[in-house]
């Protein structure tokens, strides 16, 4: 297995765990539901998202960056 394939593992069970907590943050708008976040706990969580986001998009570049100065050497 390669360092990418590494990364690409990597990044992909970080983007199952974002989707989970969407669905976790998506249970929050369930009428069925007793214990909910505050306002402010909610809005803590979706920054988290949004920064985990932005460190995976930034993965991606290095890992694409990297793959695009290995195409220049050939």
């Amino acid at each position: 297995m390669t360092r990418k394939d590494i990364n690409l593992f990597c990044i992909s069970a970080e983007i199952i765990g974002v989707s989970m907590i969407i669905a976790g943050l998506g249970n929050q708008l369930d009428n069925n539901e007793t214990d909910t976040l505050t306002p402010s706990a909610m809005r803590s969580a979706l920054h988290g998202v949004q920064v985990h986001l932005e460190r995976i998009a930034d993965d991606l570049d290095h890992i694409e960056s990297k793959g695009e100065k290995k195409g220049a050497g050939k």
